[in-house]
């Protein structure tokens, strides 16, 4: 019987590694490659053990919405004194796991630029996800005394007079 347990144990590890390859090959195909495997409590966070007990669950969405991500920590037997293993674990999920998990257990296609492959364009009336700071240049005949601006004041909610603001 020992034998089993020690080939069980064996297996796992290999499907371990097997995983942590497949997975650090998602990642650098994405431009987003990673060397250390997270450490929670003193040990290396076993990312496939964690990926598997999430997709049981059905997956990062279900688990954060139940909240529990504490039942998923009691499996992994951290020290007590890890008392951030819960938030550990599910940012750990989101920066490693979540993008692959789409793809690979739930089929959604890859929405991440790939290395190599320019930017497709917005549709119109789409929100992009990068910052324009040229929206916040204002003309000289909008500012006020001072240099101020009487917009900004507006924009941020914040009703004075133009007193209050020269």
């Amino acid at each position: 019987m020992a034998n089993s347990t020690g080939k069980n144990h064996a297996d796992q590890r290999r499907k371990g590694l097997a995983f942590l390859d497949e997975l650090r090959q998602f990642h650098h195909s994405r431009g987003s490659p990673f060397k250390k495997i997270p450490v929670v409590g003193g040990k290396e966070l076993d990312l496939h053990a964690l990926y598997t007990r999430v997709t049981t669950l059905g997956g990062f969405g279900k688990v954060s919405e139940k909240n529990q991500w504490g039942e998923i920590v009691d499996e992994f037997n951290f020290p007590r004194s890890c008392s951030n293993a819960a938030f550990a674990l599910k940012q750990y999920y989101l920066r490693y796991l979540e993008k692959y998990e789409k793809v690979h257990h739930f089929g959604e296609e890859d929405d991440e630029v790939q290395p190599g492959n320019p930017k497709p364009q917005l549709p119109i009336g789409a929100i992009p996800t990068s910052y324009n700071y040229q929206q916040h240049s204002v003309s000289g005949k909008f500012l006020g005394r001072g240099g101020k601006s009487s917009f900004f004041v507006l924009c941020v909610g914040i009703w004075c007079s133009k007193k209050d603001i020269a």
